[in-house]
């Protein structure tokens, strides 16, 4: 296999040259096919040595935040800055419109004049929409909004950094 620059001559040489395209490709297959078995094997190894971590860190995220909830009094504001990072309740809210009742909420939307709350061309509620109106509005026409503090928490990967 050689890499000169010639011109061909014959059909014998364009028959030469498509031996060495073939042996290259065959080549190239093997070479490929090498290289994913090589990512396939360095992947099931990353996961392999990353599954135990991955487990630990969840056992650690269920024990911090029952922690967290348990002690929310000591709390000061939303957030509790540790030295390794954060941990904290932020609010959250829920526009729940029950199935049952879609089409009496989108009979009230209409009613009241709330038309940017309903999805088309199927009829549905813009849930995102109807949480900007006050709660009265929402209850007014058949919805709710659930509110409730959420979990969370945060490494402070910078000071791990320095």
């Amino acid at each position: 296999m050689g890499s000169s620059t010639f011109e061909l001559q014959s059909w014998d040489d364009v028959d030469t040259a498509l031996r060495e395209i073939l042996e290259s490709e065959v080549s190239l297959n093997d070479i490929e096919g090498n290289l994913k078995l090589a990512k396939a094997a360095a992947t099931e190894h990353a996961a392999a040595l990353a599954k135990p971590l991955q487990d630990r860190i969840k056992t650690l995220e269920v024990l911090v935040e029952a922690f967290a909830k348990a002690n929310k009094a000591e709390i000061s504001g939303k957030t509790k800055t540790l030295n390794h990072g954060s941990v904290g309740f932020r609010q959250s809210s829920n526009i729940s419109v029950p199935s049952k009742q879609l089409d009496s909420i989108i009979r009230n939307l209409r009613k009241y004049g709330m038309h940017d709350c309903i999805s088309t061309p199927k009829e549905g509620v813009y849930k995102d929409v109807l949480g900007r109106y006050s709660d009265e509005d929402i209850i007014k026409v058949g919805a709710s909004r659930k509110v409730e503090d959420k979990f969370w928490m945060e490494t402070d990967k910078e000071k791990l950094r320095r």
